[in-house]
């Protein structure tokens, strides 16, 4: 006998019981997404709920995604608790009904096709994938004839309980890796180099910086300078006595002030590699004890380093141009930065305190290795600022 009803949900797809527990893999039209999954908000008052509330930025970002023509290939994860499964009708397909019973009852393993079918009332818990679902609810209300049928991938859990739910979605946020983007940024970079309508999206978000970046660290490996040979590539990790002491998507970051200062925005990728090579060189002759040696010693050339220096590029720019020199000379940067030499701070030596300067500023463990993090890059760029000529002092504003 059939006791189906004509407004339950058919899903077609593939189940397994895995060590007792049941879990669901198909594909939802996102009209039953928007209709019927539900998010448990944590509530700070009552103490209910798991979920963090959605960042409606994050919904924009999802959504505009979509409506670019985005797919969604990893799944939602989400769940019929076991207080809602009694009326859901699990249906494996292919007589192995028994097989999968057997599973259940012993805490096994089974897998198979089958279809589920629930009724519309049932809600489906989402313990990942909330933005998403936030962003597909927003595009159908704005545009239903596009987005009520996209089919969007769900691996749904049959039968947890809400704390076994709320554990899930504890283990997916704890111990989840965050992923570096190193890689993602450089197929960017040479996805934009040949697409101008990707070229322009990143520019309307203010990011068409990292491609700049990343064509002009391209020419700035060619040069002779302190640069060459330097850069470790991405998706390979940093061997010892390779030379090669900082990611190349790192430089590239650390030169956004750069990129971004209004006089260098239209500069062509080897102009700009001219100007830093000569800028670096000419921190070379100021301080060449860390660039003679083993490069690794110092943090100057290490993400510290680059990132203060890359901040002060900019001023650096004015003061040279106040002065009418040419920002290719190696002797008007090295002019510029010749207080490198004076620039000083504290170091732990030997249990004691010691004021260190110069070169031994730079040293690996000494006083520029202690400002770490945002916050302590902050300080070094606001000393090292503090002793960097002005373009006013140079009479350019009277």
């Amino acid at each position: 006998m059939n006791d189906r009803k004509t407004d339950d949900i058919v899903l077609h797809g593939a189940l397994c019981v895995q060590r007792g527990i049941l879990m669901f893999t198909g594909y939802v039209p996102a009209s039953i997404i928007a209709g019927q999954v539900r998010v448990d908000t944590h509530d700070p008052v009552s103490g209910t709920g798991y979920q963090r509330s959605v960042a409606r930025f994050r919904i924009a970002k999802v959504a505009e995604y979509y409506l670019r023509g985005g797919t969604m290939p990893n799944p939602l994860m989400l769940n019929i608790r076991d207080c809602d499964l009694p009326p859901v009708r699990i249906v494996p397909a292919g007589g192995q009904r028994a097989a999968y019973e057997e599973a259940c009852r012993n805490r096994g393993n089974w897998s198979g096709p089958a279809t589920l079918e629930l009724g519309s009332e049932v809600p489906l818990w989402v313990y990942d994938g909330q933005h998403r679902r936030a962003a597909l609810t927003q595009l159908l209300t704005a545009m239903p004839d596009e987005f009520a049928s996209f089919p969007v991938p769900v691996a749904i859990t049959l039968g947890l309980s809400w704390k076994a739910e709320a554990r899930e979605f504890y283990e997916l946020n704890t111990n989840a890796v965050s992923v570096q983007t190193d890689l993602a940024w450089t197929l960017l970079a040479a996805l934009a180099a040949e697409d101008t309508e990707l070229r322009g999206a990143l520019a309307e978000k203010g990011k068409d910086w990292l491609i700049r970046g990343d064509q002009a660290v391209a020419e700035l490996e060619k040069l002779d300078g302190p640069w060459q040979g330097r850069f470790r590539p991405v998706n390979r990790r940093k061997r010892k006595g390779d030379g090669r002491i900082v990611g190349r998507s790192q430089f590239v970051r650390s030169l956004r002030p750069v990129l971004e200062f209004p006089l260098l925005r239209g500069a062509d990728p080897s102009e700009m590699a001219l100007l830093v090579n000569s800028h670096w060189c000419g921190i070379a002759e100021v301080l060449p004890e860390a660039f003679n040696g083993d490069p690794d010693e110092y943090v100057i050339q290490k993400g510290v380093g680059i990132n203060a220096i890359h901040a002060l590029l900019p001023q650096v720019i004015e003061v040279i141009r106040s002065r009418d020199g040419k920002l290719g000379d190696v002797q008007e940067h090295a002019e510029v930065m010749e207080w490198l030499r004076n620039i000083s701070g504290y170091a732990v030596i030997d249990s004691l305190q010691v004021r260190v300067a110069g070169v031994e500023f730079w040293k690996v463990g000494s006083a520029a290795s202690s400002f770490s993090g945002n916050g302590g890059l902050r300080r070094l760029v606001s000393l090292l600022r503090s002793a960097l000529p002005t373009p006013e002092q140079q009479g350019i504003i009277r």
